[in-house]
């Protein structure tokens, strides 16, 4: 870490944007796009240095540098209502209600819409977040889907073979009902893509609306950690190793 004339830590910007949690080739793409402000000034190369408490803009949020020598890894249960946004001018329910605890900078891993539940990742290690949660590392993630109607077993099969919708490929890559009601089911899914609004666009094309979806499990990282709605947890230990062995498919 550098120091500046007053003994104030200094970095630099491209360095600084991976501890908020963004991978190296984004943070470049942010600065060249003009994405990005250091103290109202537009920044035009990613590799320019930023002192400690100097104001970074990024696409509208507002940040002061407070650079940091490690990651650290969370999860959060998030509940219904909250955007998966640490900034949205149009909402007032975000992220950042929910982890004002934290004192590091943290990004979510990945989003989960407003009215979906369950288990969101949340740190600063930019490689890791891309693992998590681009489609070419294979990353798994587990949902639990209430949809009205009573839903056919073949027209699952249908939707794991894989449809298109508006220019999309979307495909379940595990499904398994859980319950069956009067006019409801409980059906499991694992998804890899991530398209926006995927599962819910699944289900429509066969005819049944996605009354409440719920993520159970993002990688190796579970609900159990966090059973109650908007419960955040440090993942240590055993976890953590697993979670971090994913950086391996970088190699």
């Amino acid at each position: 870490m550098l120091l500046n004339k007053k003994g104030d830590e200094k970095i630099k910007l491209q360095k600084y944007l991976q501890q908020l949690g963004y991978s190296r080739r984004k943070a470049d793409e942010l600065v060249f796009k003009g994405k990005v402000k250091v103290n109202g000034v537009l920044a035009d190369k990613p590799w320019i240095v930023v002192n400690e408490n100097d104001r970074i803009e990024i696409e509208g949020e507002i940040i002061k540098v407070k650079p940091s020598n490690k990651y650290v890894y969370y999860v959060l249960n998030k509940p219904k209502g909250y955007v998966s946004s640490l900034y949205d001018p149009k909402e007032k329910m975000t992220l950042k209600l929910l982890i004002k605890d934290i004192k590091e900078p943290v990004k979510p891993a990945g989003r989960l819409d407003k009215d979906t539940t369950g288990v969101l990742i949340l740190t600063n290690d930019g490689d890791l977040i891309n693992i998590l949660t681009s489609a070419r590392f294979g990353i798994k993630k587990v949902y639990v889907a209430k949809v009205a109607g009573v839903v056919e077993f073949e027209k699952l099969l249908k939707l794991k073979n894989g449809i298109k919708d508006n220019g999309d490929f979307l495909k379940l890559e595990y499904f398994e009902i859980l319950e069956k009601g009067f006019d409801y089911s409980i059906v499991k899914v694992e998804m890899i893509k991530g398209k926006k609004h995927e599962i819910k666009r699944l289900f429509k094309h066969i005819g049944h609306e996605v009354m409440e979806l719920k993520r159970i499990a993002h990688g190796p990282i579970d609900i159990s950690l966090v059973p109650k709605p908007g419960q955040i947890k440090k993942i240590e230990g055993k976890h953590l190793e697993r979670l971090l062995s994913l950086k391996n498919k970088l190699k």
